[in-house]
């Protein structure tokens, strides 16, 4: 299988792999080097036991825990020495978590989110055990779509709200499921991950990821313009979007799918028609090759665009 960037950060790891190391300082360093250091405490010591499975969602990693009882703490040192501020994001999918984050004394019940700054000390004491999916984020990732991050931190998420249901859905399958098969691209998921995460908090979908979407959008124009059999259709269910949404996102700009297409065959085409390494080729195949069936609509089109026809807009290159 090829191993895409994304797919080269996925891990998995239990404390039955530990083999010079006390079990619970296994466990220690390997939270602590793959996702934030730390500090981690546990009365079970030696019979501690826990695992952890990584995914490389995009910008996002995804990690999912199941340990024993145990309490873990954050000092403002080790805060620090971080120098890319990261939030992570808490899922309680089993066992209850007891917070102390920036001001904030929470209880974190199962089913619910809480909102982590890595930038700031904290301590989580899971008394029961836990079962907790986490997603380790970019804060500039993150602002993305939630501009604020630092005001839920430390807060229960999700409590009596309706889209956090989606939210736990997701990670659920992450983590069940597993993303070696998953049916669309990662970074595909990270931006559904991304917009569940905005839905939760409660905020408007930021201008910026209209932005980034519309750029996707027309790269995928961009490297697919010779399929004559392209269609919005196809490029939304590629991205993740529906095809209302691709028309929504390019007509914020005051772009539509149909004139990214023409523009970009008609350009490509009037390319290949000055290029001298390319004055054998016919003027029908140089249409066929730029994603046009029909020779005679493709030369009405093309002299709409530069007022003369493509035989002469050739010819007039030759000239001296």
């Amino acid at each position: 299988m090829v191993i895409n960037p994304s797919e080269a950060r996925d891990r998995r790891w239990s404390t039955s792999d530990a083999r010079d190391l006390a079990p619970l300082n296994a466990f220690k360093a390997v939270v602590s080097a793959e996702i934030a250091e730390m500090s981690v405490e546990s009365r079970l010591q030696d019979s501690f036991r826990a695992s952890w499975t990584r995914y490389g969602l995009g910008p996002i990693d995804l990690n999912f825990l199941e340990c024993d009882a145990q309490k873990t703490s954050r000092s403002i040192e080790m805060a620090k020495r971080d120098q890319r501020p990261f939030f992570e994001l808490l899922y309680a999918r089993k066992g209850r978590i007891q917070v102390s984050h920036c001001d904030e004394i929470s209880e974190i019940p199962s089913g619910a989110f809480v909102l982590l700054s890595d930038q700031k000390p904290y301590s989580l004491e899971f008394p029961d055990g836990s079962v907790c999916l986490t997603a380790h984020m970019p804060e500039d990732w993150l602002r993305q779509w939630v501009p604020d991050p630092n005001r839920l931190v430390g807060k229960p998420l999700g409590l009596g709200v309706p889209w956090s249901l989606p939210l736990q859905g997701l990670l659920t399958a992450f983590a069940d499921a597993g993303l070696e098969t998953a049916p669309l691209p990662r970074f595909v998921l990270a931006d559904q991950f991304g917009a569940m995460c905005a839905l939760v908090a409660n905020v408007k979908l930021p201008e910026k990821h209209n932005s980034e979407l519309a750029t996707r959008i027309k790269s995928f124009i961009l490297e697919y313009y010779p399929n004559p059999t392209l269609t919005p259709a196809t490029i939304a269910g590629h991205l993740g979007i529906s095809t209302r949404h691709l028309h929504r996102v390019l007509a914020t700009f005051n772009e539509s799918y149909s004139g990214l297409l023409l523009e970009t065959r008609l350009n490509k085409a009037a390319q290949l028609l000055a290029t001298p390494s390319q004055a054998i080729v016919s003027i029908s195949d140089i249409a066929w090759s730029v994603g046009f069936v029909d020779q005679s609509h493709f030369a009405r089109l093309f002299k709409s665009a530069f007022n003369t026809t493509p035989s002469q807009y050739r010819s007039s290159l030759r000239q001296p």
